[in-house]
């Protein structure tokens, strides 16, 4: 299975369960109604602690691999300019003078 669709199944799959502990849980509908809302506001700050972690990661991780395409390009492709240093391009090599 693919990510996207092992995501789509991990939160159908908690919605439902959440949905079924609130349907059979014992307290009253109030009472749940205001842990929910108790708790959904410390869920929102650490689900956007937690996008910002993962944000800079990913950036420090993108210039990582910027850094190592770079050097594996210098090692693995000769730079022309010095390649063709020592080659004499004179005007009578040119023209077999």
């Amino acid at each position: 299975m693919s990510r996207k669709t092992n995501f789509l199944l991990f939160t159908t799959s908690f919605l439902g369960g959440l949905a079924a502990g609130f349907l059979l849980s014992p307290k009253k509908g109030e009472q749940n109604r205001a842990w929910l809302s108790e708790n959904a506001l410390g869920l929102n700050r650490w689900a956007k602690i937690q996008r910002r972690i993962a944000k800079r990661k990913n950036s420090r991780e993108l210039q990582k691999l910027r850094k190592h395409i770079h050097q594996g390009i210098q090692q693995n492709i000769p730079n022309l300019y010095e390649a063709t240093d020592t080659i004499p391009l004179s005007d009578d090599n040119i023209l077999n003078e």
